[in-house]
């Protein structure tokens, strides 16, 4: 039998087990042999290993990348193969076109196991088998196509070794160069296209060979070169997905690993000049975006300028404007990567790339590209996704453009007249969906489709896209766009609140204050200030929050805004009540009610009257706080507000844990908690789970009081109460040393 690939199994075992400083004594201890001759026999390629013994070498050597397992079936391949040999038939041609792979090739161990598992397969008789390795202009595919195919023939492909630039070609000179490549002289070259593809096929018969296919077009380019039965492995490497390859498996390239790119940076410039800068490597690494190409021309800038610190070309990379310009190096550049891929779009589909630069945010949907197309952008999107010029973003429906692309469309915008025309479509889009999303959350919804939970998910996927879109129009002077900053004022709070978004709640009544005052508008500061101080409440920054909440009671009394006039006044409640002063602090919510009540406003009234139940509590008046709990708790289940009425609930809750009440808690506890856990609310689960755990220890259930103070620190951490936090984790040591 040939042995190749049995001799290179031989090689890797011994090959690792020196790299781990192990004898062949001590490697057969730990493999559980009797004695260590077999091993020796395998590592020198005169028996094959069972395959037991070989997951548990890898598992002992932690080979992770399954060298071993594939290096074994391609030997269990050439024993099956090797009666009958094809090749032996025909000229002896040596062909081993496959260019050199940079020695400092990093990452992709999980894409490489996959061609190389192609490979087995092939060897095994499953051939050919065809892999196509798409991603991103930069993304490294021809480097991972050409490198798996030289750990294809160290496998056992080894008869040949094709390596193909596709480009413009066509499928029929294609053809007739691997022919010649075979040993077929001109004159025997058919005419006809069918009867060249027929003979490439079977020159190709039999052959264990590697095709690289590089750079295709589409798939009409490279159907035809497809190789018929037999040992073949195919690599295509494409920036078009070839979603109409029949029976091609899939590899695609996204950004290196942080770990990966800052290694390969690491081995272009050396380990030395890396480890005396971490941090400049660390923010090279994200400027290139982690794209192997960007990541490869910024080390050779390194390498060709040894007198230059990291530090230097960090700060040259940090300018956005012309960073794609610094990303070159002699004739690699990441702008010309780009540009290939741009040219053969069309249209339509080159001007949303375009616009696409104007999306604030790290994702976007179709909704969105629609608004900034002007028109159905399923069509362009599914172009722009096919060329690899924008990929998926983790949530489900929603797409992103890589940091660099994205600068790439910076720059053609420039050519586009109807970029700022574009850029207000997204807005009015965006904040209309938002406030109509906003107002689905409230506890007065409005109809949205698919409900209020459709609405959170909608405003949890444009969150970052709706501070982006803030932070422009704070930054912009036309004021074209101020009134929507101050209508969103007037909704965003219930998502944020909900939510705990504290600092976005901050920072967009922040931008919406600076608008207010350049345009002198009293009415849009009062709610910018009432929204800022809510969100320093929930940070439980009580002083800052009071201040803002009666800096707005100011202006909303200067324009006229009853019902704003009383919604700070139970916020200026709450301020007083995280600073300790009960007594300030119920005065305020049973004035908050009043005015409520005044104005026909009976959620804001029951919203008042449940505050004010928790002063009273903490005053130590528990009969006037139950009263008011229960008057709340009508008002809520009248109006149908069920999250406010869980509120209610929770609060009563707590209300009964001190009185030592605990079967009542449980009860309560449990109508709070579905109601919550329904609505998603993360901060009522959390401190719902808190006064569980209490009401159950309170009755001796401290095994089942422990689980609900480990579910509450959870929830408690997440939304970032670290008061409440340290309660639960004091009563969960209390709970633990009780039962033990």
């Amino acid at each position: 039998m040939d042995s190749s690939a049995l001799a290179a199994l031989g090689a890797a075992m011994l090959r690792y087990r020196m790299a781990r400083g192990l004898s062949l004594r001590q490697l057969a201890a730990r493999l559980g042999m009797q004695g260590h001759g077999g091993l020796s026999d395998y590592e020198k390629g005169r028996r094959l290993a069972p395959a037991d013994l070989i997951e548990r070498y890898e598992d002992q050597l932690r080979i992770t990348d399954g060298e071993l397992r594939a290096l074994r079936t391609a030997a269990l391949a050439e024993r099956a193969t090797s009666k009958i040999d094809p090749v032996e038939q025909q000229p002896a041609v040596t062909i081993a076109e496959l260019p050199a792979v940079p020695a400092d090739f990093q990452g992709r161990r999980t894409e490489l196991a996959t061609v190389l598992a192609a490979a087995a397969d092939c060897l095994a008789g499953q051939g050919p088998v065809t892999v196509v390795v798409t991603g991103q202009p930069g993304a490294g595919k021809t480097t991972l196509a050409v490198h798996a195919a030289q750990q294809a023939f160290r496998l056992g492909l080894q008869d040949a070794q094709f390596f193909v630039e596709l480009g413009a070609a066509e499928p029929e000179a294609v053809l007739r160069r691997l022919l010649r490549a075979l040993g077929v002289p001109d004159a025997q070259l058919p005419t006809e296209v069918d009867e060249v593809a027929a003979m490439f096929r079977s020159r190709m018969a039999g052959r264990r060979c590697v095709l690289v296919l590089d750079n295709a077009r589409d798939e009409a380019q490279v159907r035809g070169l497809l190789p018929g039965p037999g040992p073949v492995l195919v690599v295509i490497t494409s920036r078009q997905r070839l979603t109409g390859l029949a029976g091609a498996r899939r590899v695609g390239l996204a950004e290196l690993t942080v770990d990966d790119a800052q290694a390969l940076l690491t081995e272009i410039v050396g380990a030395g000049r890396a480890q005396a800068e971490p941090e400049s490597v660390a923010e090279v690494v994200a400027a290139c975006g982690r794209l192997p190409l960007a990541v490869r021309i910024a080390g050779n800038r390194l390498a060709s300028w040894p007198d230059w610190t990291i530090a230097h070309l960090a700060e040259l990379l940090r300018d956005e404007q012309n960073r794609l310009g610094r990303l070159t190096a002699g004739d690699l550049a990441m702008r010309s990567a780009f540009a290939l891929s741009y040219r053969e779009l069309s249209p339509i589909a080159g001007r949303l790339f375009r616009r696409l630069a104007l999306t604030p945010g790290a994702d976007f949907d179709v909704q969105a590209a629609g608004a900034l197309l002007g028109e159905p952008a399923e069509s362009a999107l599914e172009v722009l996704a096919g060329a690899s010029l924008i990929g998926l973003a983790a949530t489900p429906g929603r797409y992103r453009l890589h940091d660099l692309l994205r600068l790439y469309a910076c720059e053609l915008l420039q050519e586009d007249s109807e970029r700022d025309k574009a850029e207000s479509a997204l807005f009015c889009w965006l904040f209309e969906q938002a406030q109509r999303a906003a107002v689905a959350v409230s506890p007065e919804p409005g109809e949205y489709p698919g409900g209020r939970a459709a609405a959170v998910a909608w405003l949890d996927a444009e969150a970052g896209t709706l501070l982006g879109a803030v932070r422009r129009i704070s930054a912009r002077t036309d004021r074209e766009h101020d009134a929507l900053l101050g209508e969103l004022t007037q909704l965003i709070p219930w998502y944020y609140d909900l939510r705990c978004r504290w600092s976005d709640m901050i920072e967009v009544a922040d931008h919406a204050r600076i608008v207010a005052d350049r345009s002198g508008d009293v009415a849009a500061r009062a709610f910018a200030y009432s929204m800022l101080g809510l969100g320093q409440l929930g940070q439980h920054r009580y002083r800052a929050g009071l201040a803002s909440c009666e800096l707005g009671l100011v202006d909303a009394r200067a324009a006229g805004l009853t019902a704003e006039v009383a919604e700070l006044s139970g916020r200026i409640g709450l301020a007083y009540e995280g600073l300790g002063q009960y007594a300030e602090a119920e005065t305020r919510h049973a004035d908050h009610a009043d005015q409520c009540r005044a104005l026909g406003d009976k959620l804001g009234e029951a919203a008042a009257t449940g505050r004010r139940s928790h002063t009273l509590q903490m005053l130590g008046r528990h009969t006037e706080a139950a009263a008011c709990l229960k008057l709340a708790l009508k008002m809520r289940t009248e109006i149908g507000d069920d999250r406010g009425a869980a509120m209610a609930e929770y609060r009563f809750m707590a209300l009964r844990n001190d009185q030592g009440n605990h079967e009542e808690a449980l009860r309560r506890g449990g109508r709070a908690l579905a109601v919550f856990e329904a609505h998603d609310d993360q901060w009522g689960t959390a401190v719902t789970h808190y006064e569980l755990g209490r009401a159950l220890a309170g009755l001796g259930r401290l095994r089942e009081a422990a689980t609900a103070y480990r579910t509450a620190i959870r929830g408690l951490e997440q939304v970032g109460e670290w008061q409440r936090l340290a309660e639960a984790t004091a009563a969960l040591a209390d709970a633990r040393s009780r039962r033990a």
